[in-house]
């Protein structure tokens, strides 16, 4: 029997599971709403199995499973007893398919909050939208941004050669609105197509506290390693009550091999020397600044790209000169906006 929720039988790919008639099955209904841009129904009706019994065919092998729910703590426990005739190995060995299944990312990507990970299919889904050529930053930047992170990957070898621990930190900070965010998810975006799990950190509060949340989010990331952990606002993120387990965490005693962890903040002035200066934590810090003319200039030729096919908008290359000279010190969330009233 087990009630890790990480084995969770019925919704295993491969099994096949029916009720078992001369049993009672008791469900609790969820209505879960769904995203109206999806173009489908509204919202969909989904069973939560209370109490039953289920005739489940696996491979070759035949079980009967009992489920039951029950009020445990503040939540719910659920309990599965799984039945077969012969030796037990066989429901082991479904039991360490369906645990090797559940910890597996499926077009997902995983996501701490509030003390637990999940994975988040939502977000993969937004990430898988970005990509580098919308990323209007001066080339050299961008490259020098790529091979850093990209570079660190592929040098595992040369860490190894120079008996240095494979880990690295990155810093990006600067104004907000000017291309750290779609950075990110293009990082996400490379390192998930190259194998490299992206681990997404909300916040560090929880019911365990910010320092088991902490404990949590590296554990998890020594588990999928090689893999790149996600900070952004680095700023709240880490405070003066958190700030030397995290340190510890980050460069202590335990193994961070394949660690990239990258950190985003808009006040950098904010952080403690400890980690915005000391070395092995965060060594690179990239600056988004607001942009300067070639840069507005670059924002507006991609824009004028993208509406390129729109017969009813002019967007002649002399406006592209204009706008990049009317919109000094703008961010390039401002300058999307300007675009818009021009």
């Amino acid at each position: 029997m087990t009630s890790d929720w990480n084995l969770q039988l019925l919704s295993f790919p491969g099994v096949y599971a029916v009720p078992i008639q001369k049993n009672p099955l008791f469900t609790e209904l969820f209505f879960i709403p769904l995203a109206r841009r999806l173009g489908g129904p509204p919202g969909v009706l989904v069973d939560q199995v209370q109490l039953g019994a289920f005739s489940v065919a696996w491979e070759s092998y035949d079980f009967i499973v009992y489920i039951i729910q029950f009020p445990r703590g503040f939540g719910a426990k659920t309990q599965y007893f799984i039945l077969h005739d012969g030796p037990e190995d066989p429901a082991r060995s479904l039991l360490l398919r369906v645990g090797i299944w559940a910890d597996q990312l499926h077009d997902e990507i995983w996501v701490f909050n509030q003390g637990f990970w999940s994975k988040d299919r939502g977000l993969w889904e937004e990430v898988q939208k970005a990509d580098w050529k919308d990323v209007i930053l001066k080339q050299e930047f961008k490259e020098t941004l790529q091979k850093d992170v990209f570079g660190f990957f592929a040098s595992q070898d040369i860490y190894q050669e120079l008996a240095i621990p494979w880990k690295r930190g990155l810093i990006m900070y600067g104004p907000p609105c000017n291309g750290k965010t779609i950075s990110i998810k293009a990082i996400m975006k490379t390192c998930s197509a190259r194998g490299f799990t992206p681990l997404y950190v909300k916040s560090f509060q929880s019911w365990m506290g910010e320092e088991g949340s902490m404990a949590a989010v590296f554990g998890k990331a020594r588990q999928v390693s090689p893999c790149v952990i996600i900070l952004e606002d680095l700023d709240s993120l880490i405070n003066d009550r958190n700030r030397s387990f995290f340190l510890n965490q980050l460069d202590g005693l335990e193994g961070n091999d394949g660690l990239l962890v990258i950190g985003t903040t808009n006040h950098f002035d904010r952080l403690d020397p400890g980690l915005s200066t000391r070395p092995s934590r965060f060594d690179r810090k990239f600056l988004f600044d607001d942009p300067d003319r070639d840069e507005r200039a670059l924002y507006a030729k991609y824009w004028q790209n993208k509406l390129k096919s729109n017969k009813t908008i002019a967007f002649p290359d002399t406006l592209v000169d204009e706008v990049a000279d009317m919109t000094d010190r703008f961010s390039f969330a401002y300058l999307k906006e300007s675009l818009y009233v021009y």
